[in-house]
């Protein structure tokens, strides 16, 4: 674990409907390197962005995280997520781990403008910082004994105590806004938002798709998390905004040199941007390698598929046959059996173990090992 950000072992995620239970994860195993781009591939409904949300622990009703563990490695500290209360799982979700969304306006709400959005997750994650850069500027200004320079310093020594709470709604707080506003600004011109000073003031709906998705990530790195989850970032996009997005990633990456786990279905995306790969099927981790020993040399089965599936001029187009299984009833054994050329009578029963057939490459398959 010393080695890795995030270490997910033996995830286990149902969701409880209607229709049956939905077996979406079955012992899903991943792990994250620091500094890397680990990019999670495979088709819709494999679940994917399950997963990144168990990760912080948002999984939506009817679903419950089951069974497994998460690790998070903390400067050399190792703490169980599943084992946190409400309260220090929410310091570090959004503060140490953040989302990019794969839907940014549905994630931004209509009614306040960027700035105060933006600024929200400042004042949640990076509170002191603001207060002290507050009473530098106000000592700078020689307000140093002045009324909004008391209640910051008290903000800081006693921010629960109800006399602090009374004595701040009767000062104008104006500094500290003041500082909010350049942080804001000076986000959004990391993410390359043309003439900040004025998105800062809009509100989500007189966004464009970029600028929207530009604000959603400047937003998640607004406390300058170690670890960053980008679920489909570029989905809906124009490939000319797309292909700007992912240069900002990559960007982002060298500047905080943080973790970031890239959700995708678009293998030309994975091979442009991560460092690594995990090829997911049916709620199953099918296999993991790097990035050009992947696409060099693919051994699930599913994985081949996917590489073959891609359109070329130099090649004929290949289809995986048959349908992805239904998860409220899923296929016993190798849950790709039923869609593969190379299935054996013990892939309908037996589930392949998880085995490393070369140096860091990884797969699930009955066709590799004494299995």
């Amino acid at each position: 674990m010393e080695n890795y950000l995030i270490e997910v072992r033996d995830l286990v995620v149902r969701f409880y409907t209607y229709a049956g239970v939905v077996e979406a994860l079955d012992r899903v195993n991943l792990k994250i390197k620091p500094g890397e781009i680990l990019g999670l591939v495979g088709e819709t409904g494999c679940g994917k962005s399950v997963t990144s949300l168990s990760i912080l622990r948002l999984v939506p009703p009817p679903g419950k995280i089951e069974g497994g563990k998460i690790l998070f490695n903390k400067d050399g500290k190792i703490i169980e997520l599943m084992s946190l209360d409400t309260e220090s799982m929410r310091r570090i979700r959004g503060k140490e781990v953040a989302m990019i969304f794969q839907e940014p306006r549905a994630y931004l709400n209509p009614v306040y403008t960027v700035e105060e959005q933006i600024g929200e997750v400042l004042l949640l994650h990076r509170r002191e910082e603001l207060l002290e850069r507050a009473l530098k500027t106000l000592e700078e200004l020689g307000r140093n004994s002045s009324f909004e320079s008391r209640i910051y310093r008290r903000m800081l020594r006693k921010p629960n105590s109800l006399i602090t709470k009374i004595m701040a709604k009767f000062c104008s707080k104006k500094t500290l806004r003041e500082e909010i506003h350049k942080e804001v600004v000076r986000l959004l011109k990391e993410v390359e938002i043309a003439d900040p000073e004025r998105v800062a003031k809009m509100y989500p709906f007189e966004l464009s798709g970029g600028m929207a998705q530009r604000v959603v990530i400047a937003m998640a790195l607004s406390s300058h998390p170690i670890m960053l989850i980008a679920d489909e970032p570029t989905t809906n996009l124009d490939v000319t905004v797309q292909a700007q997005i992912l240069h900002l990633i990559k960007q982002l990456r060298e500047n905080y040199k943080s973790s970031i786990l890239y959700i995708t279905h678009d293998l030309g995306v994975v091979a442009e941007l991560c460092d690594r790969v995990a090829v997911m099927y049916a709620g199953n981790i099918v296999e993991v390698a790097d990035v050009y020993e992947l696409f060099k040399n693919p051994l699930h089965p599913y994985t081949r598929g996917l590489l073959e599936s891609i359109p070329r001029p130099d090649k004929e187009f290949k289809s995986i046959p048959g349908t992805v299984p239904n998860l409220i009833n899923p296929p016993k054994g190798c849950r790709f059996h039923d869609r593969c050329h190379f299935a054996k009578t013990l892939c309908k029963s037996v589930k392949p173990k998880f085995i490393e057939v070369e140096k860091d490459h990884y797969v699930a398959c009955h066709l590799y090992g004494d299995q």
